[in-house]
């Protein structure tokens, strides 16, 4: 019979969320676009003051960039140089570098998203994925890179690293984002599509945020994963998922160990690839909205995976959770609920009555 070593609580909880000033896409966020466009920089800075009273010390910009409407109408969300902010910014274009400040003071960590879901695909395209990405990073680092929470760069395309387009695409990357400034570098591609510790060496990256991939749409199914992995089967294999990951992930030895382990080896400067889980706290309806999963789901995403990950974060806070007194109802019923739900969880978990 295989026992289980006792875990720390604080892995069973979440503490770190992706964060976006909109939603990237329109028609997945529709039930709460309109509500987290007009948050003004109070609103924010009490919904951050909702986030850390749950335990979030950790905000991940997904990214810094909007080129939703193309190429010749780039805009950014943070005071750039080269790109105007978005129109519904107007009148708060400071909002961005206003977050930035609040997490500040409330001594969270912001790793700052450096590319946009819309621009080139950055493996077909990679010198240019590679200069528009260059122009964010020293724009932000200099904006941000002295502050004492600055957490370093999040690469907002997903293509899995075990992949040829996602290795190929983050070998080029990686070494010229560092050449400009070399903070930690995090990614989030999907936990099934697996990795091996050569990857981890090759890639070089701090950070891998693994999407648990329980996110589903039934009816229609929106990424084709409830034909591979329904309700139950996509819960079932976590713990499968991430001892596999972490098996990998603690393959890292010293370069100046004496008798390496070459059986699951990779060696970095910087030392071992921490593994996060990028808990998936919603799901898509009939219309291919998004909408918050039910709490029971996520504990359990969150149990399943607490002995082999160093960190909890969630994609997202934004629309997908919301402290019932804030004055802007972002996300609605479901999300009040949800964030309601969770905190009592949390002090149970905290308590250890679960």
């Amino acid at each position: 019979m295989r026992v289980r070593k006792a875990v720390d609580p604080l892995r069973r909880l979440i503490s770190g969320s992706f964060v976006q000033l909109d939603h990237w896409d329109d028609r997945e966020g529709s039930r709460f676009q309109q509500e987290l466009r007009a948050l003004s920089p109070d609103h924010w800075r009490q919904m951050l003051q909702d986030m850390a009273a749950v335990g979030i010390d950790t905000l991940v910009f997904q990214q810094g960039i909007d080129a939703r409407n193309g190429m010749d109408d780039i805009r950014a969300y943070y005071p750039s140089g080269h790109w105007r902010v978005p129109d519904w910014m107007r009148g708060k274009p400071l909002l961005y570098s206003e977050i930035v400040d609040e997490a500040e003071r409330l001594g969270m960590t912001v790793i700052h998203g450096i590319y946009a879901m819309h621009w080139p695909d950055p493996y077909r395209y990679a010198d240019r994925a590679i200069e528009l990405a260059g122009i964010v990073v020293r724009e932000l680092y200099e904006l941000y890179g002295h502050r004492r929470g600055f957490g370093g760069w999040y690469w907002t395309y997903e293509y899995p690293p075990g992949s040829v387009s996602g290795r190929d695409c983050l070998c080029k990357l990686v070494p010229a984002v560092r050449a400009v400034a070399d903070c930690p570098f995090m990614i989030a591609p999907c936990a099934d599509r697996g990795i091996c510790a050569s990857v981890l060496q090759d890639i070089d990256v701090d950070i891998i945020a693994y999407q648990d991939t329980v996110g589903l749409g039934v009816e229609p199914d929106i990424f084709g994963r409830y034909a591979r992995a329904d309700r139950l089967r996509s819960l079932e294999r976590l713990p499968f998922l991430y001892e596999m990951l972490r098996f990998s992930h603690d393959g890292w030895q010293s370069p100046e160990c004496p008798e390496p382990d070459y059986w699951n080896y990779y060696t970095r400067k910087r030392g071992r690839t921490a593994l996060w889980n990028d808990v998936e706290i919603w799901e898509f309806d009939h219309r291919r909205e998004l909408i918050p999963a039910e709490l029971s789901r996520i504990t359990a995403q969150l149990d399943l995976t607490a002995p082999y990950v160093d960190k909890q974060i969630i994609y997202q806070y934004p629309g997908l959770m919301h402290h019932p007194g804030h004055p802007v109802p972002v996300g609605g019923e479901r999300a009040r609920t949800l964030y309601e739900t969770y905190a009592v969880y949390r002090e149970a978990v905290l308590a250890g009555r679960k």
